[in-house]
């Protein structure tokens, strides 16, 4: 694995998630023009990116790919859905190929059959809709082909087509940059094989000597191959965009105008002749670079047209045409044997900063936008952000030393001068921690682009029309909250297609539109990023949602008895809870929504799920915008210290012990109007202490909401709000789900970070 093909695979994958977002958005409006040159031009970088390795497969599908967006393009054909699945299984294709090449370092040799198979599709799809359209253009094209070659070839044409050969005519256009590639064009063309005829022409007319550019290749090849056209292909399989091949017709084929239409036949001999009058006799006539072999070509197409023989021509080609303005000739060309006229290509986007230079030299380059843009791997920013962590332990450390100086050795002034310090440096620490934290920053469209995909296919497979909606995609997390978040994501997706959204037969009997209507969205709130999955559907009966939380042993008679409806839509994130009747590769096997909680939870986040039925059904993930610092209360609690995370904590409160009652073998408390269970967090970590009160006969309390519900967590005292970094426990501590982890304190004490979720559940 080189820096070259590291860079390939990064840029190839970034071009995929780029095409699959595009097809879809064309599948939606097939007419806009400018996301298919858009789509077409990162198809065609990836293309020649591939072209740099040998990738054969890869290649094969992708150039094929290519030919059919051109053909679209082009308006050749029109864009349908069939198109989208053979582009889409495309880039799936090249997806796994990319795979392989990670993994193993080059692709599966065994994918050559599905290669062909795929390339095979795409390329029938061009045919289907374009034989009308390339016939005319052949019909156009070869005239001018077989006027540029002398009779005697011509007929040799004739004799190798009636012996079945059948020669191909064959234009090779390279780049004006293909010298920058490593490419030789002129070796590609001696190099091309069967063949019996060629020629190189300039592809435009030539510059002035002083302005020209050597290094622009400004050539055209042309040639009849007796090849076949799979030779033909091969040969320039590494750049296929700038060849054009077609079966060449015979001479005695080119079109008879005189006797189609006798007065077109009439202009075009008067032009013809008032030409090569002004050829030979006028010697003033303005000397027009370049356009010498244009002259004798759409003269001789014109002579050939109306049957005339064009041998005469060649004695004055040297000096009388080389003063020929073909003006009168290309116009009757153009105007009735549909010649396309010349017309300047855009320029390729990649050159839009030097043309603006080039408006605007005072500007320079790297001011451009594209050049402050710096790709770093992803380990240099985590090392970054533990160095952070390490200064964030410095810092804490700081008030210890400063508390030491004035009550352990009576220097007060040394203390003061401590804190100070402290103050600068936190407020460094702070800006630097917040500078590499927007660096970790990633927008969760790196997670929702994949969804317009998943929730057509879906959708198809179970025959529902779905409008997929994405809101505040520029939404920021931490790459790792957003990476982590994708799977949970997917589980409710499918969950939605599957069982809340109905089947157009099933909505419109309810009298909603027939198609679907399912919201992914998020937003920032405070510290939080939000994510919000709501679906239009059959809703969530909380009744039919108990029954199968009984029949399966979930709950009780009691409990089925008491339970709320919130409580009953809640049931859904039990474990092997499912409402499917048959397990299918979609839903059934009662693990989807409780692997999005434990998900969740692992993140340091929530899931509140809300559901009307016969409305539809909102679900909502609240997680941290960061995971690389935590925030947490330090409490005291059986002569030790704990972390508790402060998103988990509504409130601290002191808590009379006679305001304590006893409920069968659980205490609860009042508070707040509202009936909170309390625990003991000495009786949870089983140490013999009871827990202590203060001297008002108080219970130090965290009230804290887990799954939405409160409860209180009794502890001995509060102490104070810390930030941490906070490191994952290995080895057999790894194995204590109680604890979320451990973090440095600023005195060199390890501080145990409690996990209330599973400690209390």
């Amino acid at each position: 694995m080189n820096p070259v093909l590291q860079q390939f695979l990064l840029e190839s994958r970034d071009g995929l998630e780029g095409i699959a977002a595009s097809l879809l958005a064309l599948e939606r409006d097939p007419a806009n023009a400018v996301l298919m040159d858009e789509l077409f031009r990162v198809v065609h970088t990836l293309k020649g990116n591939c072209g740099l390795f040998e990738f054969p497969d890869m290649f094969r599908v992708i150039h094929a790919a290519e030919d059919l967006m051109s053909a679209v393009r082009d308006g050749r054909i029109a864009y349908d859905r069939d198109m989208a699945d053979a582009l889409l299984d495309a880039m799936d294709f090249v997806a796994e190929q990319l795979d392989d090449v990670e993994t193993a370092g080059a692709p599966d040799v065994a994918q050559a059959p599905a290669s062909g198979a795929l390339a095979t599709r795409l390329r029938a799809l061009v045919e289907d809709g374009t034989c009308a359209a390339t016939a005319a253009e052949v019909d156009v094209r070869m005239a001018a082909a077989l006027a540029l070659a002398p009779a005697p070839l011509r007929a040799e044409w004739d004799r190798l087509a009636a012996a079945g050969h059948a020669p191909l005519w064959v234009e090779y256009a390279p780049e004006s940059e293909c010298f920058f590639k490593g490419e030789d064009p002129l070796y590609q063309a001696m190099q091309l094989p069967g063949t019996v005829w060629q020629q190189v022409a300039p592809a435009e007319a030539w510059a002035a000597l002083p302005a020209l550019d050597a290094y622009r290749c400004n050539l055209l090849f042309q040639a009849v191959t007796t090849a076949s056209r799979a030779e033909v292909d091969t040969h320039f399989r590494y750049v296929p965009e700038q060849v054009w091949i077609a079966p060449l017709p015979a001479a005695a084929g080119a079109a008879d105008l005189a006797a189609r239409d006798p007065e077109l036949a009439a202009e075009a001999l008067a032009i013809v002749q008032a030409q090569r009058d002004a050829l030979w006799t006028d010697a003033d006539a303005p000397f027009v670079p370049g356009r010498l072999k244009g002259a004798v070509a759409t003269i001789r197409a014109c002579m050939a047209a109306v049957g005339r023989d064009v041998a005469d021509l060649d004695a004055c080609e040297a000096d009388a045409l080389a003063r020929a303005h073909a003006a009168p000739v290309l116009a009757w060309i153009e105007r009735h044997a549909q010649q396309p006229a010349a017309v300047p290509a855009p320029a390729p986007a990649a050159d839009a900063p030097t043309a603006e230079l080039a408006q605007n030299p005072g500007r320079r380059a790297d001011d451009h936008p594209a050049s402050r843009v710096l790709k770093v791997e992803q380990t240099k920013v985590d090392r970054l952000m533990n160095l952070i962590g390490e200064m964030v332990v410095a810092r804490n450390g700081l008030p210890y030393l400063a508390a030491r100086a004035e009550d352990q050795y009576g220097v007060r002034e040394l203390s003061r001068e401590i804190k100070a310090q402290h103050a600068v440096i936190n407020r460094i620490v702070e800006e630097m921690q917040d500078a590499i934290m927007q660096v970790r920053m990633t927008p969760v469209s790196f997670v929702f682009q994949r969804f317009p995909r998943l929730v057509r296919d879906i959708a198809r497979r179970l025959g529902k029309e779905v409008d997929l909606v994405l809101e505040g995609e520029s939404t920021e997390a931490d790459k790792n909250v957003i990476e982590a978040l994708a799977d949970p994501l997917v589980h409710i997706v499918r969950n939605s297609l599957d069982h809340g959204l109905e089947t157009p037969a099933e909505r419109l009997a309810a009298g909603k539109p027939a198609c679907g209507r399912l919201t992914i969205g998020a937003r920032q709130e405070a510290d939080r990023v939000l994510i919000e999955v709501a679906d239009d559907g059959r809703g969530i009966d909380p009744a039919r949602i108990k029954q199968k939380a009984y029949a399966k042993g979930l709950i009780d008679e009691a409990a089925l008895e008491r339970m709320g409806d919130q409580e009953a839509v809640n049931l859904v994130f039990l474990p092997g809870f499912s409402t499917a009747e048959q397990v299918s590769d979609l839903s059934g096997r009662g693990v989807g929504m409780d692997a999005v909680r434990s998900a969740v939870d692992k993140l340091g986040g929530s899931v509140r799920l809300e559901s009307k039925p016969g409305q539809g059904t909102r679900l909502q993930l609240s997680l941290p915008l960061s995971m690389a610092v935590t925030s947490v209360m330090i409490i005291e609690s059986g002569g030790a210290q704990y972390g508790i995370p402060m998103d988990l904590v509504v409130e601290t409160v002191r808590i009379p012990a006679a305001s304590v009652h006893a409920i069968r073998q659980h205490q609860a408390a009042v508070l707040r109007g509202r009936i909170v269970p309390l625990r003991s967090l000495n009786g949870l970590l089983c140490t013999d202490r009871p827990q202590r009160r203060n001297d008002q006969d108080e219970l130090a309390t965290l009230v804290l909401r887990i799954h939405g519900q409160y409860v209180g967590l009794v502890i001995d005292d509060f102490r104070e709000v810390v930030e941490v970094i906070l490191k994952p426990m290995a080895g057999i501590l790894g194995s204590l789900a109680a604890y979320a982890g451990s973090a440095l304190l600023g005195d060199g004490s390890v501080l145990m970070v409690i996990n209330p979720k599973e400690l209390l559940q």
